[in-house]
């Protein structure tokens, strides 16, 4: 893969529902995701986060532990968590980071107690394409995440893409322990805020072979799956592209079961890569994260980059 085209997707990629904007951050040392979701009118241009380990405040470094050999997708992982087996977790130390990716508070009005606050939009420009590796790892960085730490992931919106989507960049930068929570959270403690957590300094480790490029994808190497809507798809797409729109694996907030998912992906050669795309990736995250559940060896890519080549 030609790392310049990697480049140019990744300032194609976007999550949530398929549109977002930059964020900006304070300069004090403490990460408080809620200044995030209420500092950014729509149409504004805000101060970017800083770079990893560019903060001007004084941060803890963690360096990472030497990575054994082994197979690299069992490195990279892919899982989910229940509540309940969240809250066994919260009883053992150290305790796993949990962080809200909605870019909305909490429709209930309530958070898990301790959690941060993370929203998928922070990871964006203003102009709508993705961070750099850098910027991405200062984004977690600044919200006192280290690559070492066990992250578990949770939001009001399932089905908008901003959880699969903050999950694919955790992937992307390398992160190995990295869970999305699934089903209700009730039965786990609230509060009426978010934590705040000191700013450290994250050491990505990318993984831009989960990018697809417009070279690749136009060779005819991948099978191509277009997860936008059925009227999307008609106004056009990549030639030879499967439709499955994002919506059609999700059933109660959740991916739909193995059976299910078997039967929508059952024009999918198992035995060839896929390429997954929507308009900017959030929602083909979706997609891309249920195919992983199955097994299968598959890619993120962007009809934006696509509209660009051609």
């Amino acid at each position: 893969m030609i790392y310049g085209s990697v480049l140019l997707i990744a300032t194609a990629l976007i999550g949530g529902a398929e549109a977002g904007c930059g964020c900006s951050a304070g300069r004090s040392s403490s990460w408080s995701g809620s200044d995030w979701i209420d500092s950014t009118p729509g149409g504004s241009s805000p101060e970017p986060l800083p770079s990893n380990g560019s903060a001007s405040e004084a941060v803890d470094e963690v360096i990472p532990a030497e990575k054994s050999g082994g197979d690299e997708n069992a490195e990279i992982g892919f899982s989910f968590v229940s509540a309940e087996e969240l809250g066994e977790k919260l009883g053992i130390e150290p305790k796993p980071v949990i962080a809200y990716v909605s870019n909305s508070p909490p429709s209930g009005g309530s958070y898990i107690g301790g959690s941060i606050s993370l929203p998928s939009k922070g990871f964006i420009q203003a102009d709508g394409s993705l961070k750099s590796v850098d910027e991405l790892a200062g984004v977690l960085g600044w919200a006192g995440i280290t690559a070492e730490d066990e992250v578990v992931l949770y939001g009001d919106c399932f089905s908008c893409g901003d959880l699969t989507f903050v999950y694919w960049i955790m992937k992307y930068l390398g992160h190995q322990k990295v869970e999305i929570l699934r089903g209700p959270t009730a039965e786990l403690p609230t509060a009426g805020s978010v934590a705040t957590r000191h700013t450290v300094k994250y050491y990505p480790d990318p993984h831009i072979e989960l990018l697809a490029d417009y070279e690749s994808v136009a060779s005819g190497q991948f099978v191509v799956v277009d997860a936008r809507t059925p009227d999307q798809f008609g106004e056009g797409h990549i030639d030879g592209a499967l439709n499955i729109e994002f919506n059609r694996v999700i059933d109660d907030s959740w991916i739909k079961d193995d059976s299910a998912l078997a039967e929508i992906f059952a024009d999918i050669d198992p035995d060839r890569p896929v390429a997954v795309y929507s308009k900017n990736g959030g929602t083909a995250s979706i997609i891309w994260y249920a195919l992983t559940l199955q097994g299968r060896d598959v890619k993120l890519y962007t009809w934006n980059d696509w509209v660009i080549h051609k």
